[in-house]
């Protein structure tokens, strides 16, 4: 089957190094195309000059300075080529190699599904005491909808009355617009896996934060109208690192989480697609399930967020999404290893 891992880069030549290296995702060259959507010249040319040099295939843009432009450029290359399927990595995030693993077996499928999106996503973060990984998409909404964000904002951040009840009313909106057009207690579903038919549905360029949130919930949409085979895959553990310790474009368009306008942005468009009749309320998509061999092995990264199984009064650590059959394979594999070296 045709696919490809398109890499989406701007800025940051360091992580786009990332994807084929072996400490990190270790994407074979032949499978990875680079899209490079920058207004930085001089990245432009270091970016093409890197490619060059490890023999990857690359493509410049136009860019417009929006992640929604970028992402649509990666779009009209993959439609413009003869591949099937295509992979989305913003190039400041990463895949695991059990991410790579995974995707390159979705490709092997008879059927693959057309869309693939994530629950249970993971990101490094920055703090004081080191870099921990979190879950940063998914929340309590009842927690998120009992905060005081008057308070936060006004006595933490030192906003102005009138800043901080703007800030909260957007807060509110959008968590409640969430609660009720996500999956579960998933805030945001990245998605990863397109095929060409997904790929027509481009991403709002009047949207400089929420225009990936927006995009799957249109791709939701479609697959409760039969026109899609849509799922959800748990990120236990990780296929996709959402990396925080970058400073993108979420940090600059928030400033540094000080500036919720975007909110309000992103609301008047989902109240759009509301109006429109194209949200679906309480719904969840099918999950993604795996055929995974017996003796399956992932990374060290993915074994930090691994799941764990309870099978015959037994942990069993093994991937969230797996099938049962494989799940029980894997587990008389396991026992059988663990009496060979008993014995």
């Amino acid at each position: 089957m045709k696919f490809k891992f398109y890499v989406l880069t701007s800025e940051n030549l360091e992580a786009l190094q990332r994807h084929t290296s072996v400490e990190y995702s270790n994407i074979p060259k032949d499978q990875i195309e680079v899209v490079i959507n920058t207004l930085n010249k001089d990245y432009q040319k270091e970016a093409e000059d890197y490619c060059k040099s490890e023999r990857i295939v690359y493509h410049v843009s136009s860019s417009n300075g929006t992640p929604a432009r970028g992402k649509n450029s990666v779009f009209d290359i993959f439609l413009a080529s003869d591949n099937k399927y295509c992979v989305l990595i913003d190039g400041d995030d990463f895949l695991t190699r059990h991410g790579v693993w995974m995707y390159q077996h979705l490709a092997g499928l008879e059927t693959p599904p057309d869309a693939v999106c994530l629950v249970q996503q993971m990101s490094f973060r920055n703090y004081e005491n080191g870099v921990a990984l979190i879950q940063p998409f998914t929340g309590d909404y009842e927690d998120l909808l009992s905060v005081d964000y008057y308070d936060m904002f006004k006595n933490t951040s030192g906003l102005s009355h009138e800043k901080a009840l703007y800030f909260e009313s957007l807060h509110l909106k959008y968590y409640k617009g969430q609660q009720k057009y996500s999956e579960g207690n998933e805030i945001h579903c990245r998605v990863t896996w397109f095929s060409r038919e997904a790929a027509k549905f481009r991403f709002d360029e009047s949207l400089r934060i929420g225009e990936d949130t927006l995009q799957m919930l249109r791709l939701k949409h479609e697959a409760f109208k039969g026109r899609l085979s849509f799922y959800s895959t748990d990120e236990r553990p990780a296929t996709y690192i959402y990396d925080e310790r970058t400073y993108g474009i979420v940090m600059r368009e928030s400033r540094v989480k000080q500036d919720f306008n975007w909110m309000d942005d992103y609301s008047v468009a989902l109240e759009k697609m509301e109006k429109q009749g194209r949200l679906h309320e309480h719904t969840l998509l099918p999950e993604l399930k795996i055929n995974y061999p017996e003796n399956y092995a992932y990374d060290e990264l993915a074994k930090d967020t691994s799941y764990v199984h309870t099978l015959e009064g037994c942990e069993v650590s093994f991937p969230k999404n797996a099938t049962e059959e494989s799940l029980k394979a894997a587990y008389v594999y396991l026992k059988d290893l663990d009496f060979q070296q008993v014995a």
